[in-house]
């Protein structure tokens, strides 16, 4: 039976990764195809989830690659869509300052596109990073927001999700009575929402809170309830806390063969499917059950088991250490080089800009020059009419980043200023424009009256001589 097992479980995990490696191969090929815009930021966003589980160090790289042509193209969502990526493989790896900390830039964009149930989202991701840390107070800090927010907007899904997140965290920190309240008010809004996957959650929830709260059968009721949701909705995850719940539901109240088999139905499932945290408190819970009847071979074998995954888990955590320290080299060189690229291109338009401001003085003193040659008046009006055309224009350009920064490019904003400082700009250029034509004609006919004066006294002073 046990190499039955064995052989089935290798049979899913290759069937698991051939399916994942068709998605993974379609997506690169789909990207292969796509030009370097928003679409191609979509599918990096796209090939980023399908390395989060197993690979969260390149699913960071591709969401950042991601992140980066959003932002290149000023597509917000995907700016957003991007950090929610990056922070969770941050959470995945356990660096939760840097999770934490994209999730508020995440957040920065969100509120530029007033999209709250996104902010709502974003701020029960916060919650479950913290959770992780076991930082209650702050992990219900958020849950909170979240919750207020969904009430305020009436978003419905949200509420759900930050009533269900609240609930957890109030078990975790022992608040049981409130921990209760929102377990029950999660799974009245689920079964209202019809939302059977999360109804599966809900009721595992309570029976964890009637757990700790010493009421067994209760317990026992909830978490045999939440069975047929999980299994229909393959959330092998909470179906294995579950098995571990009524393991120890029927460990307390004396039934040790029905603990022993759930604490077994717990343990498979969860090693079939890399759930190496619940693998260790099932083999924790056999360990105790088979000493406690005094089956020695069968306890030191789950504790050899145990031992080896507590020792996995530790490897794989020092992995991660090593995968956070070599991502955050990666992006402080690809940082660089950015910073390279856009000083390189700042330096660039900071030289057109210096050469159109040098320039536009030549243009002037080009009109004055002509205005004081025999050039034709129309040549003159013409130079001098580019010349203010170009100072205008440059002024334009020159204030342009400052009014993009301070409206945050929002467009609206941009075309209200810009047609404010044209409708102040166009009657000073057409003053300005007259003024100056004006003036370069007059120093024109000046000049051409001074010429045919030098040229009248000179045929004044032949005549005068050949008399």
């Amino acid at each position: 039976m046990k190499y039955i097992t064995l052989s089935l479980f290798l049979l899913f995990s290759a069937l698991n990764c051939l399916a994942q490696n068709k998605a993974i191969d379609s997506l690169y090929k789909d990207l292969s195809q796509r030009k370097a815009d928003t679409s191609q930021a979509i599918t990096l966003y796209k090939l980023s989830y399908q390395y989060l589980d197993y690979k969260p160090d390149s699913a960071m790289l591709l969401a950042r690659q991601s992140y980066a042509l959003s932002k290149k193209h000023r597509f917000l969502k995907g700016e957003s869509k991007s950090l929610s990526m990056v922070a969770s493989a941050y959470h995945a790896l356990h660096n939760y300052p840097k999770a934490i900390e994209t999730y508020i830039e995440q957040i920065k964009i969100e509120e530029k596109r007033q999209e709250p149930e996104s902010i709502g989202n974003a701020y029960l991701s916060i919650a479950l990073v913290y959770n992780s840390e076991r930082e209650f107070k702050k992990a219900l800090s958020y849950a909170l927001k979240a919750e207020s927010l969904a009430i305020e907007k009436k978003l419905s899904a949200l509420l759900l999700y930050a009533k269900l997140n609240i609930g957890d965290i109030y078990e975790k920190d022992n608040q049981l009575g409130l921990a209760m309240i929102y377990a029950n008010k999660a799974y009245e809004l689920s079964v209202i929402q019809k939302k059977d996957e999360l109804t599966g959650v809900a009721l595992t929830n309570l029976g964890n809170v009637y757990f700790k709260q010493m009421s067994p059968e209760k317990a026992s009721s909830y978490y045999k309830r939440s069975i047929p949701f999980l299994q229909a909705a393959e959330d092998y995850n909470n179906l294995s806390e579950c098995y571990i719940g009524l393991a120890k539901v029927n460990k307390r109240i004396g039934r040790t063969d029905s603990a022993i088999f759930y604490a077994k139905l717990a343990y498979n499932l969860a090693s079939e499917n890399e759930f190496m945290a619940k693998s260790i408190d099932a083999s924790r819970l056999l360990v105790t059950f088979y000493k406690s009847q005094a089956k020695i071979d069968s306890a030191f074998s789950y504790q050899e088991v145990m031992v080896k995954l507590t020792d996995s888990i530790d490897n794989k955590e020092r992995a991660k250490q090593v995968q956070s320290i070599t991502i955050a080299e990666d992006i402080r060189q690809r940082e660089i080089i950015e910073t390279r690229e856009k000083e390189a291109e700042e330096r660039k338009q900071k030289l057109q800009l210096l050469a159109i401001g040098v320039l536009i003085p030549i243009f002037f003193f080009i009109s004055v020059f002509l205005s004081r040659r025999k050039v034709n008046k129309r040549v003159i009006e013409f130079s001098g009419v580019i010349s203010l055309l170009m100072f205008f224009e440059y002024l334009t350009l020159f204030i342009h980043p400052f009014v993009a920064e301070k409206s945050h490019h929002s467009p609206i904003i941009e075309i209200v200023v810009f047609v404010i400082i044209a409708s102040l700009l166009t009657p000073a250029h057409h003053k300005i424009e007259h003024w100056l034509i004006n003036r370069l004609s007059k120093i024109r006919e000046q000049r051409l009256q001074l010429r045919q004066k030098q040229i009248d006294d000179l045929l004044a002073k032949e005549n005068n001589e050949a008399s």
